[in-house]
């Protein structure tokens, strides 16, 4: 069985046939996609070409938690990435 995505999540809400109690149930769960939280952050290279700096857990899985220290380790090197790249607009060049 496949994930429902937001939209259909939500379109089964708005008409009554799932309350948002469920529809959080379910996303915690697993069963219904989350919104995507992040903002995609880019920098330039050296002959002008925009690339997004990524960290990810190999081996963690689509069934893994990340742990305490995990956690910590992402909220810093977003810090890090936020001062050393910029945001996109879509068409635009950023900064």
């Amino acid at each position: 069985m496949g994930k429902l995505t937001v939209k259909e999540a939500e379109d089964l809400v708005s008409s009554g046939v799932l309350s948002k109690k469920a529809l959080e149930e379910m996303q915690s769960s697993g069963l219904v996609s989350s919104r995507r939280h992040s903002t995609r952050r880019y920098m330039k290279t050296s002959d002008g070409k925009w690339v997004t700096p990524q960290l990810y857990f190999q081996g963690l899985g689509k069934d893994g938690n990340y742990s305490k220290k995990m956690t910590a380790l992402k909220d810093e090197v977003t810090a890090v990435f936020e001062k050393y790249t910029t945001t996109k607009n879509n068409g635009s060049n950023g900064s």
